[in-house]
């Protein structure tokens, strides 16, 4: 925890927590999710809630499903005799979103169809990722293979611009993105891990070298995208560095080459100066990212065997229950700003940020 000294005058540091009490809170996290969000008749989750609504929205984006799998996928992983079935029928209802393209391979749209095809590469890495976990607690080879199939998506938007590297959009090939290569490294190793197929393993180091020549700034941080025409916009993201970081500890897991851990421990470190608050011990972003880097300090505390990491996320995460939830159980966009007043608006990203952080936090420890 937070020392004492690190704490800035009238700062409350939030109370430590157990396993047990994150579960908790993710459990009723997920609860309130299926409240507002659930579209019973489609097994789909709505992208947003509004005060007064009288029933569920439009159907989530991609990106939004791609955080509730992975909050689905921490609760099977925690208690499979609850969660293993919402999980399993939240993954066949996000077969609406599948669409083949133009080129013949299948991978989802950013929402359903019918309608003209849009499908982003980063947003099929986030739910190819829960897929190998979906395959990890079922044991049921038709997910991995689905996991497979849609990387072939994902491994069709690189090419030889730029030196390689994948692209974020499929229709708009104008950039290519941390966001579009951090996870598709994650993907590719983690497909490696459940097939042991060599061309996954050669695939990630191929796009972890070409991301780090191209995207990472001198402090070990990533910026976001690189530009057709060369100019790189730095934006840094706590999510992109997050996923190179996860990316390191996973190379090191599979090879134990500790130049990965090296890198690891150097990134890790420059994203708490970054992001991580030290009067409050909050993390700077929006929680659509921040609970990624939470993922990836624990990743790096179980490589190092150093407690901080774990520390570092508990209680970043008591603050987000203390000081970012509203007297209805819902949670702000952003992690490091109090929420004082009930909300009268709120999308499936932020939610499902925090139901993911807290279970996976839960089942982690």
């Amino acid at each position: 925890m937070l020392c004492a000294a690190m704490l800035g005058a009238g700062v409350s540091p939030s109370r430590a927590q157990s396993a047990d009490d994150l579960r908790q809170w993710g459990e009723q996290a997920l609860d309130a999710m299926r409240t507002d969000f659930l579209i019973p008749r489609r097994g789909l989750y709505a992208d947003s809630w509004k005060a007064g609504q009288t029933k569920p929205g439009d159907p989530a984006f991609t990106w939004g499903c791609g955080v509730v799998l992975p909050a689905l996928v921490a609760a099977a992983q925690i208690d499979p005799t609850k969660y293993r079935k919402p999980m399993e029928q939240y993954v066949r209802a996000l077969d609406v979103y599948l669409t083949d393209g133009p080129n013949g391979i299948p991978g989802y749209d950013v929402l359903p169809g019918p309608k003209p095809f849009d499908r982003y590469y980063d947003d099929n890495m986030w739910v190819d990722m829960a897929l190998v976990d979906v395959y990890d607690i079922t044991g049921s080879r038709p997910y991995l293979n689905r996991a497979e199939a849609i990387f072939k998506f994902i491994d069709s938007g690189e090419d030889s611009e730029l030196g390689g590297g994948i692209y974020w959009k499929e229709k708009e090939k104008s950039s290519k993105n941390t966001c579009s290569n951090g996870p598709a490294i994650v993907c590719a190793l983690r497909l490696f891990q459940a097939s042991q197929k060599r061309v996954y393993l050669d695939t990630a180091k191929r796009l972890y070298a070409w991301t780090n020549a191209h995207l990472q700034d001198t402090d070990g941080l990533y910026f976001d995208n690189i530009k057709i025409d060369g100019k790189v916009e730095k934006t840094k993201w706590s999510y992109n560095t997050a996923l190179m970081l996860r990316a390191n500890c996973l190379l090191y897991q599979i090879t134990s080459d500790a130049t990965y851990l090296t890198e690891a421990k150097r990134i890790g470190k420059a994203a708490e100066s970054y992001w991580v608050k030290p009067d409050t011990g909050a993390i700077a972003d929006g929680g659509q990212f921040a609970h990624l880097l939470c993922e990836a300090f624990f990743a790096l505390g179980q490589a190092d065997r150093d407690p901080h990491w774990k520390q570092l996320v508990v209680h970043a995460l008591g603050y987000v229950h203390d000081h970012v939830r509203d007297s209805n159980g819902r949670y702000g966009d952003t992690w490091n700003r109090p929420v004082t007043a009930p909300l009268q608006k709120v999308g499936i990203l932020s939610q499902a940020s925090v139901a993911r952080a807290f279970l996976f936090a839960s089942h982690a420890m």
